[in-house]
């Protein structure tokens, strides 16, 4: 008996749906803004004659590219695809133009897209061009696929997730900010798969000048591109010309106070090439809420932050964290000084603390990585203090 039994699918559509979304995953970390998508072309007769995927944002379409493969084979066949195909132009023209001048006769979608500019009318496109549209197939997976993209479309800010590294009894590091390293090698490279996926890597100015940080993806394959690093700093603390983030391929962007920062270090960053962006307060802290709203401006569809437990806190009682990775290492701090994974005085009752859908575990060799998202949102208590003070 193998190890491993086949993924069984309920029709054949599904199975092809099932290929069109490992074939899009090869596009993670270099198509954003755009969605990840994969297709498949099968001749008249059914056999595949071509298959491709959205390589790099402004380049062709996961469609384009497979039917370009199919060549004049693609006449009477069927497209697969994880993504109702656009009808609209952009950086590259329509796909559903080339869908229809190939002659296929039936397409297949995992999902129906929710950009405004697509939205329905891509199927409604190709129907009234005399295709059979199907859609509908692997939905759940093919949503989760683009996650990314679905909840910047419908929310106009980027996804948010908030990995930390914790001892099994919730310290992120001692007493004294030392964090590195609690968790083993496997979770740090697993981490520079995650950090590879997003558009940004996000962390403060605290962690900046306890860690010096280089805050990029390195150690693995395959590395296409390197997220923004974005830096909270109220004040401008840093000079840029002091610590590691700094340096290297990437964007780094800096974001400060619109009313109070360190002229000098601002102007030196801005020499270096370092994009500030200047928001408001919420007393003596950061506006996160419009924080993640001018990320999305700037067209950030996913966030990955790594900015310990204030900020993590902060992040989850104000309903802006969409996912976490929690990284456990099998230890124990037993100080009770020493720097908890989410902390601050809100005095919740238990009905009302945050609670966490979990979505997967998994074993690094002797770490345990926990996949969680919120499921409900937060009611902070009236009298809670602002954990995110300073940042």
């Amino acid at each position: 008996m193998p190890a491993h039994a086949p993924m069984l699918y309920q029709n054949i559509d599904e199975a092809y749906i099932a290929r069109c979304i490992t074939l899009a995953e090869l596009g993670a970390g270099t198509v954003s803004p755009n969605p990840l998508v994969g297709a498949i072309v099968l001749d008249a007769a059914g056999k595949k004659v071509g298959e491709g995927y959205h390589q790099k944002a402004g380049e062709a379409h996961a469609e384009v590219m497979a039917l370009e493969q199919a060549g004049d084979k693609a006449k009477d066949g069927t497209l697969y695809v994880n993504l109702e195909p656009c009808n609209h132009y952009g950086r590259t023209p329509p796909c559903t133009q080339k869908i229809i001048e190939s002659g296929i006769q039936r397409v297949v979608c995992g999902t129906l897209d929710p950009n405004p500019l697509v939205a329905g009318a891509g199927r409604d496109m190709l129907q009234n061009a005399r295709i059979s549209v199907r859609y509908g197939f692997l939905e759940k997976e093919c949503k989760q696929l683009n996650a990314f993209f679905f909840h910047a479309i419908v929310h106009k800010t980027p996804f948010v997730t908030v990995k930390l590294g914790l001892t099994l009894d919730g310290k992120i590091a001692n007493r004294h900010g030392q964090s590195q390293w609690l968790t083993g090698n496997f979770s740090r490279q697993y981490v520079h798969h995650l950090r590879h996926q997003y558009d940004a890597i996000l962390t403060t100015a605290e962690t900046v000048i306890i860690d010096n940080p280089q805050l990029n993806v390195r150690d693995i394959p395959n590395i296409r591109k390197q997220p923004i690093k974005i830096i909270l700093d109220r004040q401008f603390r840093l000079n840029p010309e002091k610590y590691k983030v700094f340096k290297g391929e990437a964007p780094v962007w800096v974001v400060t106070s619109n009313t109070n920062h360190n002229k000098a270090h601002a102007q030196n960053a801005k020499a270096m090439g370092i994009k500030i962006l200047e928001i408001d307060e919420t007393g003596n802290s950061l506006n996160l809420k419009s924080l993640f709203n001018l990320l999305g401006e700037q067209g950030l569809t996913s966030v990955f932050v790594e900015g310990g437990g204030r900020l993590s806190t902060s992040l989850l009682m104000e309903n802006l964290v969409n996912k976490f990775y929690l990284f456990y290492a099998p230890k124990t701090l037993r100080d009770p000084m020493a720097k908890s994974a989410f902390g601050g005085s809100f005095q919740l009752d238990l009905p009302d603390a945050p609670q966490l859908d979990i979505i997967n575990t998994r074993q690094l060799e002797q770490d345990w990585v926990i996949e969680a998202q919120p499921y409900k949102k937060v009611k902070p208590y009236p009298g809670s203090t602002n954990t995110a003070a300073g940042i």
